[in-house]
């Protein structure tokens, strides 16, 4: 493996992440190839974790899952960034894996493999498929493909391979720095301000895709996501998650699959076809859903949210937004 490498670490938290931060910074420290610099971007108003390995800088930042990632990164000076969320498990040659990687297959991204849905039960995969369309494929040489309604189909059987890619998850990523820096993912700060940060491996991972870069899917790197259910927990548990779903959703399909500098009219009609099918399904979904559970409200809440997301769509707000295609 290659060692002549320097990389920096940029890991964002709220510093409530405990014993999985403790285990994360000690991974960092026992790392092959050290880290030139480790960089934690915490949220102003939250208290710093008590532990510390004496080899992290602590930076203020705004609070948010887009805010406290996409950043400048003005005290980064290598050529290299791994990006964390303070809850992943670092084995002692995982940041030489990812640079091999990137190395071998000219990647300007490398992903680690972190919710593993090529393991998920068949009930949680027909659970996503009902919900989001989402579903496995065969191995045909990418790990995530992006449909035209923004949904999206996973490798099924990828063994330990590294795999091209059209989206990945977002708790691990070795990145070039200036690649990142070009993407300019701070324009994607929009979707903090509705409340719910859902999507956002998809801003980040697709925009890298859809202007023209190498995106690579790495399923041996030996990174473990400490804490993989905690967005499926925290998406349950808010009152109006079918409402902002539906929203978010209405509003990352427009960006990110319609709303594309250079698309085709017959793409941008086949994509709407698409979408249109996705949300009927919806509908369906969830009016059997509101019968079941004799709440209409979960109909409600779902029509309501693309509804809000259409309005969304047409403001000044989402008007000022820049081009999600750069070049």
């Amino acid at each position: 493996m290659n060692k002549s490498f320097s990389y920096s670490v940029a890991i964002r938290t709220l510093g409530k992440a405990g014993d999985k931060f403790k285990q994360e910074l000690i991974s960092l420290h026992t790392q092959t190839v050290p880290p030139t610099h480790v960089f934690v971007y915490i949220a102003e108003g939250y208290s710093r974790p008590e532990f510390t390995i004496g080899i992290e800088e602590y930076i203020i930042v705004n609070k948010g899952m887009v805010s406290q990632r996409a950043l400048q990164y003005k005290e980064v000076d290598t050529d290299y960034l791994l990006l964390l969320d303070d809850d992943v498990y670092v084995p002692e040659d995982g940041v030489e894996k990812l640079y091999d990687a990137m190395q071998k297959e000219s990647g300007d991204c490398v992903s680690a493999d972190s919710f593993h849905p090529q393991d998920y039960p068949l009930k949680t995969v027909i659970r996503d498929f009902i919900t989001n369309l989402s579903y496995p494929r065969r191995n045909d040489g990418w790990a995530f493909k992006v449909n035209r309604n923004a949904s999206f189909s996973y490798n099924k059987y990828p063994g330990k391979g590294i795999y091209k890619s059209q989206s990945a998850s977002g708790p691990a990523s070795f990145w070039k720095t200036k690649v990142f820096k070009e993407i300019h993912f701070e324009d994607e700060k929009w979707l903090d301000e509705l409340g719910f940060a859902y999507g956002e491996d998809l801003l980040l991972f697709h925009k890298l895709y859809k202007n023209g870069y190498n995106l690579l899917v790495h399923y041996g790197s030996g990174l473990i996501h400490l804490d993989a259910g905690s967005s499926r927990k925290d998406y349950s548990a808010s009152k109006s998650r079918l409402q902002d779903r539906a929203k978010i959703w209405f509003i990352l399909w427009y960006r990110t699959c319609f709303d594309l500098t250079g698309i085709t009219f017959i793409n941008k009609v086949m994509s709407v076809v698409s979408f249109a099918m996705k949300v009927l399904l919806g509908a369906i979904v969830h009016l059997g859903y509101s019968v079941v559970k004799f709440n209409p409200s979960l109909f409600v809440m779902f029509v309501k949210g693309n509804i809000q997301g259409y309005r969304f769509i047409h403001s000044q707000t989402y008007k000022r937004i820049p081009n999600f295609i750069l070049k």
